[in-house]
């Protein structure tokens, strides 16, 4: 049903007499920020669950996403000590407007990943986050390196807000974000 919808919503504006196509002028003037959510390292044994953010300035992305260790910010010390994994993506790209309220990005980026172990005896502080975690510490010889690429679509229903998708080799996420250059024009 979907498809269906989203098909006959390109269908329409494809047809639409006041549809302008490329239109890469566009993107001058807006300025993005917003969250990302989804998984970081997707394909491979330390996808998981991250949260990040991305900035849009005109028409230039950069985004990251990151997945922090299972038990860092577990609120209980114990003795015990955890196997645990960190992923995370950064990637860039430009948005090159389809018609005015639909782009596509090509990206391309980095994916990190590596395991070791949270050490739940442990409590540290935070004084710029105001929390309590306990330490990772990665083990020696663990990370490993991709090139991420992929694509994303942006869709902005108004001239103050996207609903953004990725998808790339190591990477799968989505979010929302404002345009903060609509919110400081005059009325």
């Amino acid at each position: 049903m979907k498809k269906i919808v989203v098909l006959i919503a390109l269908a329409l504006s494809v047809f639409s007499a006041k549809a302008q196509y490329f239109d890469f002028a566009s993107n001058s003037g807006r300025v993005e920020a917003g969250f990302v959510l989804g998984q970081p390292a997707y394909s491979t044994e330390y996808d998981r669950f991250g949260l990040g953010a991305n900035v849009c300035i005109w028409g230039f992305v950069l985004d990251f996403l990151v997945a922090e260790p299972e038990h860092r910010y577990y609120r209980v010390i114990s003795d015990t000590v955890w196997d645990d994994t960190k992923a995370l993506t950064i990637n860039a790209g430009y948005q090159i407007p389809i018609l005015s309220w639909l782009r596509l990005t090509p990206m391309a980026g980095y994916t990190q990943t590596n395991y070791g172990t949270t050490d739940g005896r442990s409590v540290e502080y935070d004084s710029d986050d105001i929390s309590w975690y306990h330490r990772y510490r990665v083990t020696p010889g663990s990370r490993t390196h991709y090139f991420n690429f992929g694509g994303g679509l942006s869709i902005q229903p108004c001239k103050w807000f996207s609903i953004n998708a990725v998808a790339t080799r190591y990477a799968i996420y989505g979010g929302i974000s404002l345009n903060l250059a609509a919110f400081a024009e005059p009325r």
